[in-house]
């Protein structure tokens, strides 16, 4: 058997519109390689980094070919709907892990590690909380169609009155077309679930048409509340409520936004504004495969790819022959990151996870509770404070406790 490398070659697969999570991904990996204490760095990682055109199959094709040819341990990539059926099939094809912040995949895909939580427990949670019957539902479909399907599901248990609206090829004319149709109709209650952008950019309509107002409820169904940008929003009235999935108050998050604020920007793209979600989730997943390493060299496993880096486009396929122990150890791993606890089931998904759910509030996004699996939607009553905001606020902690029977539905499980 080999000694284990002191060189860790891994891959990063990059697409468009993500160069903050590109930052977070090279910063993850210096501070690994130059950490002082060598028992958490006993090697250094090595990362063959592809930006790939999504649109374009042989492109995918190519630069994951690349990566294995160089021989890779496992890839860090991020996807979207027209790659992820490319990419998702040369992993389970070859055995070769894939570590991804992008949305999570619909189905079991045994070589994909789902860095993303599923949202849909703590929406429908929320949902129940605010004992809404009547609803729109904007989405797009860049993240599969989970979230609608558990939307439409629970509607049909509860008869809810969802108009569910797909706006992906919509422009600034449709969208105020829409909202004024709305209005005409009386709805007042929004459920969003689109891509960031999009978001922006149908929130930026919102307020052209002053829907942003008083008697307006905007649920946002995305886990960066503090990534949106909703001053417009916030001396309007309406209520805006969401999820956030990374706490700003952590030590360790802490300790990590001293780092980011003395990077160069230049060298840096994205460093000048702190990092979204998906940043955070992508510096997570560089700990999580360090850690991976790290067990690995410890139970002493042979990961050499010795004689087999070969062609990845051989048929049959030749599969990596460590990539079940690499699997095995990635889904083992429980950590703590910028997302909080990082822990996977069997599926390599998420699990053991929390998020603050937020309200716009005129000074600003304000925690106004959390939700996780065991307790679900649990509330925190800020009583109003005499005097400033900054006086002593009485938190009273109210537990809401929602029993979700469609969760055991296998379609729809966390």
């Amino acid at each position: 058997m080999g000694a284990f490398p002191s060189s860790v070659q891994i891959g990063g697969l990059f697409i468009r519109n993500t160069d903050q999570e590109y930052t977070a991904f090279r910063l993850a990996i210096f501070l690994h390689n130059t950490s002082p204490n060598a028992s958490e760095a006993p090697f250094n990682l090595v990362p063959h980094v592809d930006n790939i055109e999504t649109a374009n199959s042989f492109a995918v094709t190519n630069a994951f070919c690349s990566q294995y040819s160089r021989g890779v341990f496992a890839i860090f990539g991020l996807y979207d709907k027209r790659s992820v059926h490319t990419l998702t099939s040369f992993c389970s094809a070859l055995h070769i892990s894939l570590i991804t912040p992008s949305f999570p995949t619909e189905g079991e895909s045994q070589f994909v590690l789902q860095l993303r939580p599923s949202l849909r427990g703590a929406l429908l949670s929320l949902l129940d909380h605010y004992e809404w019957n009547r609803f729109v539902f904007l989405y797009d479909t860049d993240r599969g169609y989970s979230i609608l399907q558990a939307i439409m599901e629970k509607a049909g248990q509860n008869s809810w009155q969802v108009s569910a609206i797909c706006v992906e090829n919509f422009n600034d004319a449709s969208y105020r077309r829409l909202l004024e149709d709305l209005d005409r109709r009386q709805e007042k209650k929004f459920v969003i679930d689109c891509e960031i952008e999009r978001l922006q950019n149908l929130l930026e309509q919102i307020v052209s048409v002053g829907k942003h107002v008083k008697g307006y409820h905007y649920i946002i169904a995305n886990l960066g509340f503090k990534d949106i940008s909703l001053e417009r929003f916030m001396h309007g009235g309406a209520n805006v409520t969401g999820f956030q999935l990374v706490d700003f108050s952590t030590p360790m998050v802490t300790k990590l936004m001293q780092r980011w604020k003395k990077l160069d920007q230049r060298e840096y793209p994205g460093s000048e504004t702190p990092p979204k979600y998906t940043s955070a989730l992508t510096y997570d997943g560089v700990l999580v495969m360090a850690e991976t390493f790290r067990n690995l060299r410890r139970q002493k496993i042979d990961i050499s790819r010795r004689g087999n880096a070969g062609d990845c486009l051989a048929n049959p396929a030749a599969p990596w022959g460590q990539g079940i122990d690499m699997e095995r150890t990635l889904k083992q791993v429980r950590i703590q990151g910028l997302t909080g606890n990082v822990q996977f089931d069997h599926y390599g998904r998420r699990v053991n996870y929390t998020m603050d759910v937020f309200e716009l509030k005129n000074t600003g996004p304000r925690k106004v509770g959390y939700w996780n699996d065991m307790d679900k939607l649990v509330l925190i009553q800020h009583e109003p404070s005499l005097g400033n905001d900054t006086s002593a606020i009485e938190n009273r902690t109210v537990v809401v406790t929602t029993i979700l029977p469609l969760m055991k539905n296998p379609i729809l499980r966390n």
